[in-house]
């Protein structure tokens, strides 16, 4: 995990994001809807991406 630690939390518009872990199912994990309500990336608790909201849209 310390890999994806180097990866750049991205950026989404809305509330709500729903993470794959991969565009290719049969490479990502079961869908996570993250709730992006607090200030500091929501982390995904399968592949460990991160997440935050643009607040500017």
């Amino acid at each position: 995990m310390e890999l994806i630690n180097e990866v750049p939390p991205i950026t989404v518009e809305g509330r709500i994001v729903a993470c794959e872990g991969d565009t290719d199912p049969a490479l990502g994990h079961p869908i996570e809807f993250i709730c992006l309500d607090k200030a500091e990336p929501a982390v995904c608790k399968y592949c460990g991406l991160r997440y935050v909201q643009d607040h500017h849209h």
